[in-house]
């Protein structure tokens, strides 16, 4: 994991959209920093709210890739474990 990273962006969103995808990568980041996990239903409103800001499959798989490389952290593996019928969701390590 690197402490020092900053969040993947696209070019021409608005601020509630930056704000949008800024929960997302951090509802990832308390899945594997938190002790107690995240929420499952609080990811899953962050994840969806994430889709209807990037609908392309493609720019959505490229962002999550940013994000893994600059912090360690997969979100592919966090949205694949809110598909399950559990109440929070922890990662193990990044």
């Amino acid at each position: 994991m690197n402490d020092d990273y900053s969040y993947p962006l696209i070019d021409g969103l608005s601020n509630d959209e930056v704000i949008i995808l800024v929960t997302f990568f951090q509802k990832v980041e308390e899945a594997y920093e938190k002790q107690s996990g995240v929420d499952r239903e609080s990811f899953m409103n962050a994840y969806q709210d994430f889709v209807t800001v990037v609908p392309s499959k493609m720019e959505q798989k490229q962002l999550e890739k940013l994000f893994q490389e600059r912090s360690g952290y997969n979100a592919y593996q966090v949205i694949r474990q809110s598909k399950q019928d559990v109440k929070t969701l922890k990662m193990n390590e990044a």
